[in-house]
């Protein structure tokens, strides 16, 4: 069964946060979609959305992006 992928502003809904957030995270090396449509659309699945979302924590935590790297 293939794995279901959704758009970064699906994701941002689910882990209540912003695209751009998301976006500056990709930016900073972080994570990586785990595909980019032919259309120029980031998917993701469970993966990143996994790891956004520990990445999201640590922020809450005051870890700076360059210790979490």
């Amino acid at each position: 069964m293939p794995e279901k992928l959704v758009t970064i502003s699906t994701l941002a809904r689910l882990l209540k946060t912003t695209n751009h957030t998301i976006r500056y995270y990709e930016d900073e090396g972080l994570f990586k979609p785990a595909e980019i449509a032919p259309n120029g659309y980031r998917k993701y699945g469970m993966p990143q959305a996994y790891q956004l979302s520990f990445i999201l924590f640590l922020r809450q935590l005051d870890f700076s992006v360059a210790s979490i790297k």
